[in-house]
């Protein structure tokens, strides 16, 4: 793919582009409020200066208090003004408003990472009540549906839609994850020993198209069953590094198969939660009889939980939250649907496709806090490992990964993050939308 020519001149233009459209440079206007004349004369002042002052008048002092300390907190409050004068034209109010149907908001999407590099594309994020029984529940949980592109300077591509959607008061869900992608990625083999060795490198170009859906129906409490189908067609080409005896290993792959779900969801949140738990049992099957062009098995296990906190760094109350999982596989599991560690998603810091293998543990902890306005930060910590049987899991090289990241929220319980990992040897820097479990 040379792409980095074309690409280069195309993504200055949509930076430029988008900076004028989310309107980072408002116009703005100062009201410059007179005061007393010596002596204790008033000087006169208009309507509209008078309406603010008592407006002012009408604030409690604790009101004010906060205003200041937010202040301080902020020395660079006009630009913090500025950018949120920004985001609410595009939608990214930090709120949510089921009258609108669909509420919508739209940001840029800088991108970054080891694997991609550097690039530029767009989030249109909205939130939703999918029915009217479910308007009229007190403190509704909303649906969402994501839709993201992006282009980067090293020839990555893409674009991908998330829906999460609930239905009857939350009695049923249903989520789809579509993504079609071409980017460049690496290989180093199947155990975490070869993924250290720079040797062991084959660089490659993946065209993948993948699908996923699943229907949930709550059965009892906060129990939820249902069934899934999933669909996945991969292929690597023009392979490039030191280990190029390994490109027979990653032949074209399709697999199609069917899906259990078991799950009980506690949280307030889908996508962001702050308190409750998950505890969630994934099975698929992936068979020829499906057209799949092997068969094999895969559990995933996924516990999480989540907590509030008071912490020192703010008044404001923080969330400690935790995971667990693991993915189990059997069968001819082919190149593309082998597990890994690192990326986005999970173990920060390693780059992702570096460490892949047909078994996977890990778990991580992380403390998210909000700070003054929409902002936050988080912090976090995690460890895992890989094998090629199930038996031998925890055996192998354990990898951690720490990391620390910044939130700015743009609807409500929806965050744009930014995130740099460290791992041993390792590094990334990665920038989405909504947490990571």
């Amino acid at each position: 793919m040379n792409f980095h020519s074309k690409c280069s001149p195309v993504l200055k233009a949509c930076a430029v582009i988008t900076l004028l459209w989310t309107g980072l440079i408002p116009q703005l206007t100062y009201a410059n409020t007179p005061a007393p004349a010596a002596g204790g004369v008033a000087v006169a002042v208009n309507d509209e200066e008078m309406a603010a002052l008592e407006q002012v008048a009408e604030v409690p002092l604790e009101g004010r208090s906060k205003e200041l300390s937010e202040e301080r907190i902020i020395p660079w409050s006009w630009g913090n003004k500025l950018l949120h004068g920004a985001l609410n034209r595009a939608g990214a109010n930090g709120e949510f408003d089921p009258s609108k149907g669909i509420d919508w908001g739209y940001v840029p999407n800088p991108v970054y990472s080891s694997e991609k590099k550097f690039g530029l594309g767009l989030v249109a994020f909205g939130l939703f009540v999918a029915d009217k029984e479910s308007l009229n529940v007190e403190n509704v949980k909303p649906s969402q549906i994501v839709l993201k592109t992006f282009a980067t300077t090293n020839g990555a591509k893409g674009i991908e839609a998330n829906l999460r959607s609930l239905f009857r008061a939350d009695t049923y869900r249903f989520n789809a994850d579509i993504e079609w992608a071409d980017t460049p990625e690496v290989f180093y083999g199947l155990d975490i020993e070869s993924g250290e060795a720079d040797a062991n490198e084959l660089i490659y170009d993946h065209q993948g198209e993948n699908f996923q859906a699943h229907g949930l129906k709550r059965i009892f409490g906060d129990t939820f069953v249902g069934l899934g189908l999933r669909y996945h067609k991969n292929k690597a080409e023009d392979f490039r590094g030191p280990n190029i005896a390994a490109a027979g290993v990653l032949t074209d792959s399709t697999s199609v198969g069917l899906s259990g779900h078991w799950l009980h969801d506690s949280r307030d949140h889908q996508d962001n939660p702050s308190t409750g738990w998950l505890f969630q049992l994934d099975y698929a099957n992936f068979s020829e009889s499906f057209g799949a062009d092997t068969d094999f098995d895969q559990l995933e296990i996924r516990y999480s939980g989540y907590r509030p906190m008071d912490t020192f760094l703010s008044q404001q109350t923080a969330t400690i939250a935790w995971q667990v999982q693991g993915l189990l596989s059997e069968g001819n599991v082919p190149w593309d649907r082998l597990t890994s560690l690192g990326g986005s998603r999970q173990l920060r810091g390693y780059e992702q496709g570096r460490h892949r293998g047909r078994q996977k543990v890990l778990t991580q902890i992380e403390l998210r806090q909000p700070l003054t306005g929409r902002h936050g930060i988080v912090t976090w910590v995690g460890i895992g490992t890989l094998s090629e049987d199930i038996s031998d899991l925890g055996k192998e090289r354990w990898l951690p990964n720490v990391g620390v990241g910044y939130r700015l929220r743009i609807k409500e319980k929806t965050n744009l993050r930014f995130d740099f990992g460290f791992g041993r040897g390792d590094r990334g820097v990665y920038v989405s939308v909504n947490e990571v479990f």
